[in-house]
């Protein structure tokens, strides 16, 4: 075993991290992890630049691990995230790094209760993850001032992210807490030079490390479709079925086109979600999961989703507008073709003003991008029969009535006559649930009128979950977390 993993064996790495990673497939250390994992190693403090996909988190991760005290039952690293996806995916990756339970990780996010975040600081975790917002308020409420005590590693990652959001008080305030020996190191896909010299000023000797776009996304193939305005819907849907594209994230600017794009493919028979900020933390969690099982086929996004999802083998990514900030781009497209696996990128252009921002992206890329002729769509690409359409459905019962995914399955596998596999994404509230379903699932369901249908042996009412609700709950979950930050 020792034999495959060579590669990262030259690293005087801790035992039970070496003896982790052949099962998590680390033979090979990427070129990111070539170069920072003898640096951190060496103390020193890091600027990095890389690309998503490039293996940052395990670059730092690794070594991090290493140079912990195990014995020691206090908090000695902490790492800052933009977003609570990206704390949880952080904390998840960082713990699966170690063989056995001796490494505590925690993490502490927004979403989640004050009581919660409170119990896991108190819990003293190796390692805490942590979004800078939650993390303050916390602190702002409550005294842990043991939580500074031990703390030698401070990781940022997204780093420009978290500056272009006003971080530099926080992490100024954050590091007067800790030692001043402390090594730092900031991780970032993109580092603009406004964020790099807000950094240097705060920590002058720092060692800057630059992986070119071009290196880290020569695996994906870049094509381009210049579309009439207003014919993005069925261009989209000749793409799909001329590419023979089974699976892949769709990408749009605005919230109405997410939802707008969602129904259209699930019209034609796709499974297909929307996946966006103002979502509940819980439901964007399963809507991810799902997709990364494979039980939906596109997931058609914002950028939230650009930045640091990991999403293993996604085999292409659909752009149906195009950013004018490269970073964006960047992200975006390097969702696909990670950790060596082969991956497609497909431009829809609308316009002169597109085609110069996508040309001006691949001029920084210096990856060469083809036009791809799609043939005009038919006009009955929009409308397949009733029966090969998705719906989502809404269920009058939920947490409060010990309802559990399993038991809704069974319902619609047995009430609405569809098989395991034709059972969509399910999402369970307190006093409702929510689940996608083929169309004839639903029919059957609905004329069930013979006698009352029943999860568990209670009685529970079925109609249609239309997208403008979808919407108008996203909207109020948005004001309440408003309100709250308020």
């Amino acid at each position: 075993m020792m034999e495959k993993n060579a590669g990262f064996n030259r690293y005087p790495l801790h035992e039970r991290v070496l003896e982790r990673l052949p099962r998590l497939g680390f033979e090979t250390p990427t070129r990111v992890q070539q170069k920072v994992i003898p640096l951190f190693l060496q103390k020193r403090n890091l600027l990095v630049e890389a690309p998503t996909g490039t293996g940052k988190t395990a670059a730092y991760g690794l070594p991090l691990i290493s140079r912990l005290n195990l014995l020691k039952r206090s908090t000695q690293a902490l790492v800052l995230l933009p977003s609570r996806e990206l704390a949880l995916q952080v904390s998840t990756a960082l713990q699966s790094y170690f063989e056995g339970d001796s490494l505590r990780v925690g993490a502490v996010y927004g979403g989640s209760s004050m009581e919660e975040s409170c119990t896991t600081i108190k819990s003293s975790p190796h390692i805490l993850v942590a979004v800078p917002g939650r993390l303050k308020d916390v602190m702002s409420q409550y005294q842990f001032d043991f939580l500074w005590r031990d703390i030698k590693f401070l990781i940022v990652d997204e780093a420009d992210k978290l500056l272009e959001m006003g971080f530099q008080k926080d992490f100024d305030d954050i590091r007067s807490h800790i030692r001043k020996s402390a090594q730092i190191g900031f991780f970032s896909a993109t580092i603009s030079a406004d964020s790099e010299t807000l950094i240097r000023q705060r920590i002058p000797r720092i060692q800057s490390l630059r992986l070119s776009p071009r290196e880290m996304l020569k695996n994906i193939r870049f094509t381009f479709s210049e579309i009439p305005q207003g014919r993005r819907e069925p261009y989209l849907a000749a793409l799909i079925q001329q590419q023979h594209i089974d699976s892949a994230l769709i990408f749009t600017a605005k919230r109405a086109d997410i939802y707008a794009l969602t129904g259209f493919l699930r019209n034609l028979g796709y499974k297909a979600e929307a996946y966006f900020g103002a979502q509940e933390q819980h439901e964007r969690q399963n809507i991810l999961q799902r997709f990364k099982q494979g039980h939906i086929q596109f997931l058609v996004a914002s950028d939230l989703a650009a930045r640091g999802l990991d999403i293993p083998e996604l085999p292409a990514v659909i752009n149906l507008s195009m950013p004018e900030v490269f970073d964006f781009y960047l992200h975006r497209v390097g969702r696909t073709g990670r950790a060596g696996n082969k991956g497609r990128v497909y431009n829809l252009i609308k316009g002169k003003q597109e085609k110069a921002f996508m040309s001006n992206h691949h001029r920084k890329i210096g990856l060469r991008i083809d036009s791809l002729h799609i043939a005009p769509p038919a006009n009955e690409l929009a409308g397949l029969s009733e029966g090969d359409k998705w719906v989502k459905i809404h269920l009058s019962r939920g947490k409060q009535d010990k309802i559990r995914k399993g038991d809704i399955a069974g319902f619609l596998i047995h009430q609405g006559g569809i098989s395991a596999e034709d059972v969509g994404t399910i999402t369970i509230y307190d006093s409702y649930s929510i689940a996608d379903v083929p169309y004839q699932a639903y029919e059957q369901l609905s004329s069930s009128s013979t006698q009352p249908l029943r999860i568990k042996g209670k009685s529970v009412k079925v109609r249609k979950y239309q997208l403008e609700e979808q919407a108008r709950k996203a909207d109020s979950v948005k004001r309440l977390l408003r309100n709250r930050k308020g």
